[in-house]
């Protein structure tokens, strides 16, 4: 008997099936024929072609081996109370094979949402689905609120996360091909004596702009690509720039950029951006490299095709902390962030003299005047009051938890004062270095990826696939996204992947 658990005993079915007994004096599971009623609810309640379920109860785990039995390819994520709950059931042989079995991960309520981060893959499964055993559901009705609101937390960002690669996938993949036309090898180096200042463009770089003017001498400056137009407006030339917007838009950044104002410049690309803006920084200099952020098809040329780019974290996705990561991999140890103010200040989102000034600008009328467009920028979703004349959203804020939470990965001292952020850290071995020659065969890679067998992947579980196949889930949820009234399972949409492609052969 195990104290810390909800099962007090084993007892057979009235048809010999172990099930657990409830300190409570129930079961989960039917006395008389478990087996008959996990066959009633898995044909109620499961949906045709659902590929991860989530059973709340494993018990005596007669359930879940249902559903392995009625489905060829289901991924089951099992949960119960707490790990005890779960070492008490292991003296059952069902669960032992089931914690065996490549299709089930079972698992404690307080790791479930990492789970579901960890092993849902909605480019893989589709959509997910919850089974609950209702008597469990009846020993634990505290829990299971706390429960639903875990898996919709979890979801929800996973949800996220497949939103942008379904609507970035495509676009990736066409600029990784493109871009990958333009790597050449590059020499550079740093003055890790200085300060590094990352520059992003938010309101508050207006007031603190002149700080830089006058401190330029000892400053090594790092540009987002969005504050770059700004800083150049104001005649300061920044020493490196970063980009990783793969949108056409991001084009508009370097509109202002020249032969005579590149020169001293170290332009960073991440290999997904826009070959665009790549291109025309290359008709102003060489001084260009590219990084990556991992991207799963950059990752698995890396690892497979002798790629050789630096690595540079990008967070949630925000340029501001690539531009961070440059500064720390290249061994500064004094750093200080202008404008990455994840608000909006005295009603403005962005400091003068960004690409929006102009496209607006360029737009406006008088009964849609510049002030009306930068209106509708900043209320397309509710506004959070800050007091003090500024307002967040709940993704400005989730930026912001993630640009703090990178540095204190990293174990950073940092504080924030008159809205600049000054960092510091211990030094590390310069991990961003000069870049070699390389001799990189494209159609050898799109070959490898056409010459991809069904016959050779496993699509029973999402950790079975290869590196390659991993490679193209971008893409894939571009296709899943875009098709989605289809429905049809992964096989599907990576032979469509696969189709894609065959046109760069």
């Amino acid at each position: 008997m195990n104290d810390n658990s909800i099962y007090e005993q084993i007892i057979d079915s009235k048809t010999g099936i172990k099930i657990p007994l409830l300190k409570s004096g129930r079961t989960v599971e039917s006395r008389y024929d478990p087996q008959r009623d996990c066959n009633r609810t898995v044909s109620e309640q499961l949906k045709e072609g659902t590929r991860f379920v989530i059973v709340l109860g494993i018990a005596g785990g007669v359930l879940i081996n249902t559903v392995l039995q009625e489905t060829r390819d289901t991924f089951i994520l099992g949960v119960e109370y707490s790990q005890s709950d779960i070492d008490f059931l292991t003296s059952l042989s069902l669960i032992q094979e089931l914690k065996q079995n490549e299709r089930v991960c079972l698992c404690p309520s307080n790791l479930l949402e990492q789970k579901i981060k960890e092993l849902y893959v909605p480019a893989f499964y589709g959509n997910l689905q919850v089974i609950e055993q209702r008597g469990w559901i009846q020993e634990n009705p505290d829990a299971i609120v706390q429960i639903n609101k875990t898996i919709e937390h979890a979801i929800s960002l996973v949800a996220a996360d497949f939103s942008v690669q379904s609507h970035f996938g495509k676009l990736w993949q066409h600029n990784i091909i493109a871009n990958l036309k333009a790597i050449h090898s590059n020499k550079f180096s740093v003055d890790t004596n200085k300060t590094a200042v990352v520059v992003a463009a938010g309101p508050t770089l207006d007031q603190n702009i002149h700080t830089l003017k006058q401190e330029r001498n000892s400053l090594y400056i790092i540009a987002t690509d969005t504050a770059y137009s700004i800083l150049i407006s104001y005649n300061i030339i920044p020493d490196a720039v970063v980009s990783i917007d793969g949108q056409n838009i991001s084009n508009a950044h370097f509109i202002h950029q020249t032969e005579s104002n590149v020169q001293d410049t170290l332009f960073l690309f991440d290999l997904c951006a826009n070959p665009s803006a790549v291109k025309k920084t290359l008709t102003n200099t060489s001084n260009l490299i590219f990084f990556h952020s991992g991207h799963p098809f950059v990752v698995y040329l890396c690892s497979k095709h002798g790629l050789t780019l630096p690595q540079l974290c990008s967070g949630s996705g925000t340029v501001t902390i690539s531009a961070l990561d440059f500064a720390f991999k290249c061994g500064f140890t004094d750093i200080q962030v202008y404008g990455a103010d994840f608000s909006y200040s005295q009603g403005k989102p962005y400091a003068k003299g960004t690409y929006l000034d102009r496209i607006y600008g360029f737009n406006s009328k008088k009964i849609f005047n510049l002030q009306k467009q930068f209106s509708f920028l900043m209320f397309r979703t509710p506004l959070i009051n800050l007091q003090n004349h500024k307002f967040t959203t709940t993704v400005l804020d989730s930026y912001r938890a993630s640009f703090e939470e990178y540095l204190k990965d990293r174990g950073a001292d940092f504080i924030k004062e008159n809205d600049i952020y000054k960092i510091k850290v211990l030094p590390i071995p310069q991990e961003i270095k000069n870049l070699m020659p390389q001799d990189f065969d494209l159609n050898s890679i799109v070959k490898d990826i056409c010459n991809s067998n069904f016959s050779d992947i496993n699509f029973s579980c999402f950790k079975k696939l290869t590196i390659k196949d991993i490679s193209l889930l971008p893409l894939i949820s571009w296709f899943r996204y875009n098709d989605n009234k289809k429905k049809e399972d992964f096989k599907y949409y990576y032979n469509l992947a696969i189709n894609y492609f065959k046109k760069y052969l």
